[in-house]
């Protein structure tokens, strides 16, 4: 009985496993390429306070635009927000790559990058959608999202310094764009994310983000 119930489970979520797997390795090869930079950075400038600010290039937006991002998501297409914010927070690694090809990467060019990557993030976490889950799996998924957040965080740096081992800050890079390229298609050709209802189709941005912030309050 156990092991049917396990299987019907499974069923139940496929479709939001396969987004949840993807996502979460493409979370992972950018965590990796963060990390990569911060330690690139320091071995460029030996500076502990510029490489500390690339970190908070990274958290600002979140701090900054995280009140109003579930208000505008609300309002886009939820699977087109994904899919934009991944292609965009993949373009800020491919021009970092490029730089760095070319000779010319600096610090200075990594906090508009960390900056723009922190904002498709910010974007793209409200849009990560529980529409694909049947509320009676709210639970597990939540122990799940939790247990991938710290598979990460103890993952990221024993694999971003392996491969800059291997192959230096390119090598992390490429990780990072192959783990994005499989996150990508996976949304792209085999999920369909059903519309979500978000109360009155007359509130306004406004609306919605003040009764947030009352919320939050």
């Amino acid at each position: 009985m156990k092991l049917h119930s396990f299987f019907e489970s499974l069923r139940e979520l496929r479709t939001f496993l396969l987004l949840f797997t993807t996502q979460a390795l493409s979370s992972l090869g950018s965590a990796m390429t963060s990390y990569a930079l911060v330690i690139w950075a320091y071995q460029q400038s030996g500076s502990a306070l510029s490489t500390a600010l690339l970190t908070v290039s990274s958290y600002a937006p979140y701090v900054v635009f995280s009140l109003f991002c579930g208000a505008l998501v609300d309002r886009l297409d939820t699977r087109r927000t994904m899919l934009v914010s991944d292609a965009l927070a993949a373009c800020t690694t491919v021009a970092a790559l490029v730089l760095l090809q070319t000779g010319r990467l600096q610090i200075t060019h990594l906090y508009l990058l960390n900056a723009l990557n922190g904002l498709m993030n910010t974007l793209q976490q409200p849009a990560a959608t529980t529409a694909l889950l049947p509320k009676s799996q709210y639970q597990r998924v939540g122990g799940l999202r939790y247990l991938s957040s710290s598979l990460s965080g103890l993952l990221t740096p024993v694999l971003a310094m392996a491969l800059m081992t291997l192959g230096g800050l390119r090598a992390v890079m490429f990780a990072d764009l192959a783990t994005f390229a499989v996150a990508f298609m996976a949304l792209l050709c085999f999920i369909r994310i059903p519309k979500r209802q978000t109360g009155s189709p007359h509130e306004s941005f406004l609306d919605s983000t003040r009764q947030g912030l009352r919320f939050f309050r």
